[in-house]
């Protein structure tokens, strides 16, 4: 099964979007979707041996986009931390908790 990773957000339901970075597995490659989305720069096939992660966000970007962020806002943060999603909106990617918790400690102090 081939694999893509995609350059720029897209809207796959009404309810569900892939940011940039996400790498989704394709059944078929000859795919109209497929092809029109690598075609137009949108997508990019992940080459075999490539680590199919997501690429790794500098902790500065994160930081900025916490900086953007609410805290009286439940859904900024929960539990005295940010929230994945909200950062996600922020930036256009995905933001794991390891990340997350990275550019946080690095605020803290």
């Amino acid at each position: 099964m081939a694999k893509l990773r995609l350059l720029a957000t897209v809207k796959v339901a009404k309810e569900t979007t892939l940011r940039p970075g996400a790498v989704i597995e394709v059944k078929d490659p000859e795919d109209e979707q497929v092809v029109s989305l690598v075609a137009r720069g949108f997508a990019r096939w992940v080459k075999p041996g490539e680590a199919a992660e997501v690429e790794a966000l500098p902790l500065d970007r994160i930081i900025a986009a916490i900086g953007k962020l609410d805290p009286a806002n439940a859904k900024h943060f929960k539990a005295g931390r940010p929230e994945l999603k909200a950062l996600g909106e922020v930036l256009g990617l995905e933001v794991s908790a390891e990340q997350r918790d990275q550019a946080w400690a690095a605020l803290q102090g």
